[in-house]
């Protein structure tokens, strides 16, 4: 048996993994939002939800959601998260989006 204290231990020494971003601070005002009434689905504007296909090897294409104003686009874990965000960005009037340096991709 593990005692929790030696995996924490374990954990700090394992090289950290650069992970995927994911925005749940958004997720979760978009879900306040719909739960106080806000239909966000309506919000109008310049951000839309659309799929991009994506070909996988041994899988064929698959489509990833992507939320786009025409001259920024990124991709979104799910279709429901890409339909809040897209709405939320609306709702709040943002027509376009400055990214922060430190939250690039790194260059390859």
């Amino acid at each position: 048996m593990r005692s929790t204290h030696s995996a924490t231990r374990a954990e700090r020494r394992r090289p950290r993994e650069r992970g995927r971003y994911e925005p749940t601070a958004v997720y979760h005002l978009a879900a306040r939002l719909k739960a106080s009434g806000v239909d966000l689905d309506r919000a109008t504007g310049p951000w839309q939800v659309r799929e991009r296909r994506i070909p996988l090897p041994g899988v064929g294409l698959h489509a990833m959601s992507v939320v786009t104003n025409e001259s920024a686009t990124f991709l979104v874990d799910t279709r429901e998260h890409a339909v809040d965000v897209a709405g939320l960005l609306n709702w709040c009037g943002v027509h376009e989006l400055e990214p922060v340096p430190e939250l690039t991709s790194p260059t390859i």
